[in-house]
């Protein structure tokens, strides 16, 4: 009976020890993959800041290129309306006709 009694105490002690072990690695696991995870985290964040700083000095200076641009069109417009008022008279009288027979044409 003691025998048993100590295989018993032996198998809980060997139990005991590989649970230990299982939970040990578990929290090795765990620690691990944390300190991964907020490697990416900290990673993708900077990125993340780093496009923000881009966009904040890009922005000003595609806002002026696009003033520029219109600026220019505006002033071509405007001088191919001065040299030819009657084309752009036309012009704009075709497109309020088309779209006059569009709107009725819907109705």
């Amino acid at each position: 009976m003691a025998t048993t009694t100590d295989n018993v105490k032996e198998m809980r002690d060997n139990l005991a020890g590989e649970l230990k072990s299982v939970i040990k690695e578990a929290e090795t696991l765990l620690d691990d993959t944390h300190d991964h995870a907020e490697k990416k985290y900290n990673s993708a964040r900077e990125k993340l800041k780093a496009a923000l700083e881009t966009a904040k000095t890009e922005l000003p200076k595609a806002t002026k290129k696009a003033v520029a641009h219109t600026k220019h069109a505006a002033h071509v417009t405007d001088e191919y309306v001065g040299d030819n008022p009657w084309k752009a008279v036309s012009v704009a009288a075709v497109i309020g006709l088309l779209a006059g027979l569009a709107i009725g044409r819907n109705k």
